[in-house]
């Protein structure tokens, strides 16, 4: 290539070596000018190799946009813009009209639309359904039995101090405990937490060991892991006086340090004086600090709780963050704490507000009752008590499990029949011998049995909701079989009317009454469910109409509150797709043509690797895209694709299509590309669609009475696509710029096309030349090295006379 601006026209090459020492000659010019034939054919083949990747580039970029419309609009049928495809062109667009109609949505087909009027709605599907006729529970949250002379260790907060290998120990103590032997073990978790050695994995616990005794107190002495040589000390701490243990700095021995003195106790007051609970009031949240408080419940002489009880605590505090008169707290005569929502200014109960315990102090919490979670709905921890038969193990699918025997192997439990199905509960063992159930274990028990039932709880009203999973009068709700004792079980457990259960709750199914093009005769409808399909129609219940009292159409040969269902094509659309088809063309036609037109500038040839070296990035940038441009120019299978798109619409074709206001271009410059006159579209579209369809989708050949059909324009466009860029089926059969240029839609293609098949034998070349410069370089540095060699010794034996002749 001649040079051009600054750039020079050769490639250089790294000559391995040094010359000219002897002879001063410049030896890798030198080598450079004589292999320049060689470096000269390398160069260009090296720019022939770059202008076939960018022609192969320039081909796909053309390929992967018409592939991309071939899916889009003339080839995969789930396409929503796929101009052969029925629920594009349909008429599918379903609208109701009459005064009625807000009491159906239909979609669907044009024959459904065109064959049905509905005349009324009888009733709605339902599936079986049983609720609470009462709240589930009393409307109360209960707390559990507090033990208000119980006394606690007074351990909290204080500390026990050890010594052991010249370090110091200590922990302080969580909690206060009902015993000591309680306090101990709480204690000896604490020790055990504490590392000494790491490495032999040796914990305080393992150094000291504590024990509790109600009556006999605390003793502390030496654990079994002390080393030999080694003592632990107990050096103090602020809760030996509580422990009732007057020794301290003592070292530790097998007996231990016992108690000897009385162990520090205090009262239920004492022990919750200044812990705090945490309510939640209808979703509002709330922190209670219990405070300074000398009893439970006591009252004062107007016999109203006294504001240092326990109670009066609360209550006051209650009142203060939630309102007063909302919420209120008792003490019952066998010593449980309970908490009613009342309507202010009376004792009237609020049935409709939740109060829930979510957390607070281990303390408060534990010697009040209490727990987190804790509410005045239903509790599913409830225990129910049941006479417990034996029932099946079952696994996580259901299926019994076997004993070592393979026997059946069975647990204590609870069985009730629902719907004739055997529902089975596990029950449990209490402290006084009786057996018991819960709800939660209830609820999950119907729920997953073969009843066909769902049981779902509601906690605002506080109810539960049995539903049939078999949709309409398919689906029953049936406690039949059940004796007395079972049906009250599950009353109680879920405020459910006895009558209700033993007679049973059925579906019903959806009743519309309809009547068809053509007959005078009234249909009923019947179906398990509100939405359904019928006719091609799709109908979605949403009210009643039509009907009287008596189950009877008010007036069958009336029409005049009739349901008309009507179809037309959707419009809107249509013109969406077909305009977005004609943009998505025009841009192929506008690509194509640019890239067959457009002249390549000789003097811009790609770039030599020693030309890039002289240059910035974005100067290599500009001048590769001006040496891309026109590489395409005048190319044949380009020329056949744009004159194949320049005839799918022409003749008496494009005069149909300008009539629905569809024209090509009237510039030149455009090269057929298509213009649209949204109006007259449009105008056409919402009169006859039917005919717009056959000008994009028809085939020639003869139609059912023998007439000449043509191709439309999707059709011509669906041939012109197959021929220039088909991916499937074998390479003989693949799309012509398939075949030229390859696509990533054709895996195949990319190592089976025309331009992979020059670029291989181009690499050849490459690899050939660059063979032959490496053996012309040799041969000239061998033939250089001599010379250097040769008049390196002339120079030594010149020197070496010139010395003899006394020059």
């Amino acid at each position: 290539m001649s040079s051009v601006g600054s750039l020079s026209s050769s490639t250089s090459n790294s000559i391995r070596g040094y010359g000219g020492l002897a002879s001063g000659l410049d030896r890798d010019e030198l080598i450079k000018g004589m292999t320049l034939g060689t470096t000269s054919k390398l160069n260009q083949q090296e720019q022939k190799k770059q202008k076939i990747e960018w022609m192969q580039e320039a081909v796909r970029a053309i390929s992967d946009k018409m592939i991309s419309f071939h899916g889009k609009y003339t080839e995969t049928l789930t396409s929503s813009s796929n101009l052969f495809s029925s629920l594009l062109w349909g008429r599918n667009k379903i609208t109701t009209s009459g005064a009625n109609s807000k009491y159906v949505s239909i979609t669907g087909t044009a024959s459904g639309a065109d064959a049905m009027t509905i005349l009324g709605i009888k009733q709605k599907a339902q599936n079986a359904s049983l609720s609470s006729k009462k709240m589930a529970s009393n409307g109360e949250m209960t707390s559990e039995a507090i033990q208000k002379d119980q006394k606690y260790t007074d351990l909290k907060g204080k500390t026990l101090n050890f010594k052991y290998d010249d370090k110091e120990y200590s922990i302080e103590i969580g909690f206060d405990f009902t015993d000591n032997e309680l306090a101990a073990k709480a204690i000896q978790s604490q020790l055990n937490a504490v590392m000494v050695d790491e490495e032999a994995k040796i914990k305080l616990g393992d150094l000291v060991k504590i024990e509790g005794d109600t009556t006999n107190g605390f003793t502390i002495k030496k654990g079994d892991k002390v080393e030999s040589g080694k003592e632990i000390t107990l050096t103090g701490g602020t809760a030996l006086t509580n422990m009732g243990i007057a020794d301290a700095s003592v070292e530790l021995n097998d007996t231990g340090v016992k108690t000897t003195g009385t162990v520090a106790t205090q009262t239920l007051a004492q022990y919750i004086s200044g812990e705090t609970l945490t309510f939640s009031y209808n979703g509002t949240e709330a922190k209670i600090n219990i405070g300074e408080v000398k009893s439970l419940a006591d009252k004062d002489a107007n016999g109203e709780y006294s504001s240092d009880s326990v109670v009066g605590s609360l209550q006051k505090q209650l009142d203060a963050k939630f309102g007063e008169g909302r919420i209120l707290v008792e003490a019952t005569a066998d010593n449980k704490l309970t908490f009613k929502t009342t309507v202010p200014g009376g004792t009237e109960a609020d049935t409709s507000s939740i109060l829930k315990v979510t957390g607070g102090s281990n303390e408060a919490l534990s010697a009040l009752g209490l727990s987190a979670g804790l509410s005045n709905r239903t509790n599913f921890d409830e225990k129910i008590k049941v006479t417990a038969v034996e029932i099946p193990i079952r696994d996580k699918d259901g299926n019994p499990v076997k004993d070592d025997n393979g026997d059946i192997a069975v647990q204590d439990g609870y069985k009730f029949k629902l719907n004739g199905k055997e529902v089975e509960v596990k029950a449990y063992k209490d402290s006084d011998g009786s057996y018991y159930i819960t709800k939660k274990d209830l609820v999950n028990a119907i729920n997953s049995s073969d009843a066909n039932v769902t049981v779902t709880y509601q906690e605002a009203a506080d109810k539960f909701t049995f539903t049939s999973k078999v949709n309409g009068a398919s689906g029953v709700i049936d406690f039949g079989g059940n004796d007395d004792t079972a049906k009250a079980l599950l009353s109680n457990a879920f405020g459910l009317d006895k009558t209700e259960m033993e007679n049973g709750v059925r579906g019903k199914d959806a009743i519309v009454a309809v009547k068809y093009a053509g007959s005078d005769q009234v249909v009923e409808l019947r179906r398990d469910s509100n939405t359904f399909t019928v006719d091609g129609l799709t109908m979605s219940l949403k009210g009643t109409f039509g009907y009287g009292a008596d189950g009877n159409l008010v007036n069958p040969n009336d029409e005049t509150n009739a349901i008309e269902i009507n179809a037309s094509v959707d419009v809107d659309k249509l013109m969406d797709t077909i305009k977005s088809f004609v943009a998505d063309y025009n841009a192929i036609v506008d690509m194509v043509n640019g890239e067959l037109t457009t002249k390549h500038d000789r003097d811009y040839d790609p770039l030599t690797s020693e030309q890039k070296g002289e240059l910035s990035e974005s100067e290599i940038s500009k001048w590769e895209t001006k040496a891309k441009e026109g590489l395409l120019y005048g190319d044949s299978d380009l020329r056949s694709l744009s004159m194949d798109l320049r005839v799918v619409v022409s003749g008496g074709l494009l005069t149909k299509f300008e009539e629905i206001g569809i024209n090509l271009s009237s510039s030149y410059s455009d090269n057929g590309k298509l213009n649209i006159d949204e109006s007259k579209l449009r105008a056409a579209l919402e009169t006859d669609p039917e005919s717009v369809q056959k000008l994009f989708t028809s085939t020639a050949g003869k139609d059912a009475e023998g007439k000449e059909t043509f191709n439309g324009l999707a059709t011509n466009l669906k041939n012109v696509m197959n021929k220039y860029v088909k991916t499937i089926g074998s390479m003989e059969t693949k799309g012509i710029l398939i075949r030229k240029a390859g696509s990533k839609s054709a895996a195949q293609s990319l190592t089976q096309n025309t331009y992979y098949d020059q670029l291989t034998a181009i690499d050849k070349m490459i690899d050939k030349l660059k063979a032959r410069l490496k053996t012309e370089q040799d041969r000239y540095i061998s033939q250089f090295s001599t010379l250097e060699t040769m008049i390196a010794n002339m120079n030594s034996q010149s020197s070496y006379l010139s010395s003899m002749g006394g020059y």
